[in-house]
C-alpha cells in the first residue's frame, strides 16, 4: 500500500511539474501589468516604462506600467502582494517600497520578505542634496549657516522613503531642524525646491538629471561614498564631512508570493537581456541609472533585500526617527 501512495504522491510531482512548465513555455498569453507605486516621471516609472517596452516586443504581449502612487509606495505595493501569483502582475519597487518602508513603519501591511518573489534587480541610482539653481547657498557649509540663522525658513521636501532617511540624517549631523514637507513623488518635490516653495531635499539622480543638467537645480552633495561618474565634479556627502549619509537607492521586480520558478527564470532572462541592449543602457545612464548590483539572478535578489533591511534599520536609528 505505501509503495502505491508513494507512486501516486510521484505521479502527482510530475503532473504538477509538467503543467507549471507548460504555463511558463505559453506564459504570457494576454497583456502583463506592472504595478509601479510612484507617480509618473519617478524614477522607478522611467526604468519600468523603458523595460516594458523591450519586454513587449520579445514577448508580443504588452506590458503595461500602472501607476498608484500614495501612502509612501505601500498601497501600490501591497496591491501586487495581495495579488494572484498567475504571472500577470508585478511591482517595480526598490529601496523604498521593501528596505526603507519595512524600517519606517512599526506595521505593513505587507511582509517585503515573504510576500513576494525576487524576480531581478535592474539598476541603482544615487541621491543628491540639491537646492534651486539661483539659492544663494553654494555649498554645504552655506546652507548650515543658512539653516542655523532662518530655522523657521528652512524646509526639505520627501517625494519617498529614500529621501526622508537621508534628510533626517542631514538634521541629525548638522544639529539643524529642517521643516519636512512630504510629496507624492520626487518630481513634485523638486518642482517646489525649483521654484522656491521648498528649500532642499535629496533627489534621486534620474529624477534631478534633467534639471542638474539645465542649471534649474545644483547639487551640493552626492550621497556616496565614491564620486558617481555621471557627476564627477560633485563631492560626496563624505567628502563635505557628512560620512555617515551614503544610502543608495535601487530598482528591481517583484512578483507575488508562490509565483513559480520557471515563469520567474523565463521573466528574469528576459530582462536581463534588455538591460544588456546598447540602447538601453545608454538611456538609463542619461536618466542617471547604473547597472550596479548584487547579480542577476532571482535568488541574488532576495538575499540582498534581507541585507538592505538590516543597513536601512541601523541608518533609520541613526537619524533618530521613530517608525510610525
Amino acid at each position: 500500500m505505501s509503495k502505491f501512495i508513494n507512486q501516486i504522491f510521484i505521479a502527482l510531482f510530475i503532473l504538477t511539474n509538467l503543467i507549471v512548465s507548460s504555463l511558463a513555455q505559453s506564459w504570457p498569453d494576454r497583456n502583463v501589468r506592472i504595478i509601479n507605486p510612484f507617480a509618473v516621471g519617478a524614477g522607478s516609472d522611467l526604468v519600468a516604462r523603458l523595460i516594458a517596452e523591450k519586454l513587449t516586443l520579445q514577448y508580443g504581449k504588452t506590458f503595461l506600467v500602472d501607476n498608484r502612487p500614495g501612502g509612501g509606495a505601500i498601497i501600490g505595493t501591497d496591491a501586487v502582494a495581495k495579488s494572484s501569483p498567475d504571472g500577470y502582475t508585478f511591482l517595480v519597487g526598490g529601496s523604498a517600497t521593501h528596505p526603507a518602508n519595512f524600517s519606517l513603519y512599526k506595521s505593513l501591511p505587507y511582509d517585503p520578505v515573504k510576500d513576494f518573489t525576487p524576480v531581478v534587480f535592474m539598476v541603482a541610482l544615487h541621491y543628491y542634496l540639491v537646492v534651486a539653481g539661483d539659492f544663494h547657498a553654494h555649498n554645504i557649509k552655506e546652507l548650515i549657516f543658512y539653516a542655523k540663522n532662518n530655522p523657521t525658513k528652512i524646509s526639505y521636501g520627501t517625494g519617498n522613503a529614500t529621501s526622508t532617511i537621508e534628510a533626517e540624517m542631514l538634521n541629525v549631523a548638522t544639529g539643524n531642524r529642517f521643516v519636512q514637507v512630504n510629496y507624492k513623488g520626487n518630481t513634485l518635490a523638486a518642482l517646489d525646491v525649483i521654484s522656491g516653495q521648498v528649500t532642499t531635499m535629496f533627489l534621486d539622480t534620474s529624477t534631478a538629471y534633467p534639471f542638474l543638467q539645465s542649471g534649474k537645480l545644483r547639487a551640493l552633495a552626492v550621497a556616496a561614498v565614491k564620486r558617481s561618474e555621471i557627476f564627477p565634479n560633485v563631492q560626496t556627502t563624505a567628502e563635505v564631512g557628512l560620512p555617515g549619509i551614503s544610502l543608495a537607492g535601487w530598482n528591481a521586480i517583484w512578483g507575488p508570493a508562490k509565483l513559480a520558478p520557471s515563469l520567474v527564470n523565463n521573466l528574469n532572462s528576459a530582462v536581463n537581456k534588455s538591460l544588456l541592449m546598447p540602447d538601453v543602457r545608454l538611456k538609463l545612464r542619461e536618466l542617471g541609472f547604473v547597472i550596479d548590483g548584487p547579480g542577476p539572478r532571482p535568488d541574488d535578489l532576495g538575499e540582498f533585500v534581507k541585507s538592505e533591511i538590516n543597513i536601512w534599520s541601523h541608518a533609520v536609528q541613526q537619524a533618530k526617527i521613530d517608525p510610525q
